[in-house]
């Protein structure tokens, strides 16, 4: 009948267990189980160098970007200096710009002002002179109205005087 003895049991399991250890040797020769754990572990050690040299490279991007952060003030200083000096420069420009313009306007204006005082001048004289000359041919003929001779005078003058030219 069946022995179930401790030991038979024992002996049983143990040929079991080197069956068993013998099949998973095999199976793992045959399957290249080593091979393989051994490309997976420098699968994992390659990703775990790739992973901390990607670390690595974001410490250095945080660190700039910690020190770019830390003269950003300066920096924003340094623009809108800039940009007042520009807008200075700009306004100066505009200035001389509005000055020159200015200048040229006056110089126009004065110009325009000589012309009408000239243009002016020139009436006053014409009409000056028209007025000397009602007032001399009222005073003439006021005076040769009074002395005759006078009249006569005048006239034998400008014959002479007639005489005298070339023609």
């Amino acid at each position: 009948m069946l022995d179930f003895s401790f030991s038979n049991i024992l002996h049983s399991n143990v040929i079991n267990f080197l069956i068993m250890v013998a099949l998973f040797v095999y199976i793992g020769y045959k399957l290249k189980v080593g091979q393989k754990i051994e490309d997976m572990t420098s699968a994992i050690k390659n990703k775990v160098e790739e992973s901390d040299a990607i670390k690595e490279e974001a410490k250095k991007d945080f660190q700039n970007v910690e020190n770019s952060l830390a003269h950003i003030e300066d920096e924003l200083d340094a623009i809108v200096k800039k940009a007042e000096d520009t807008a200075k420069s700009f306004e100066q420009r505009t200035r001389e710009d509005l000055d020159k313009s200015v200048a040229l306007i006056k110089q126009n204006i004065e110009k325009q002002v000589i012309s009408e005082q000239n243009h002016v001048q020139g009436e006053l004289m014409k009409n000056v002179a028209s007025s000397s000359i009602e007032i001399a041919q009222r005073q003439i003929k006021s005076a040769l109205d009074k002395d005759k001779q006078l009249h006569r005078k005048y006239i034998e003058d400008f014959i002479n005087s007639i005489d005298k030219a070339d023609v």
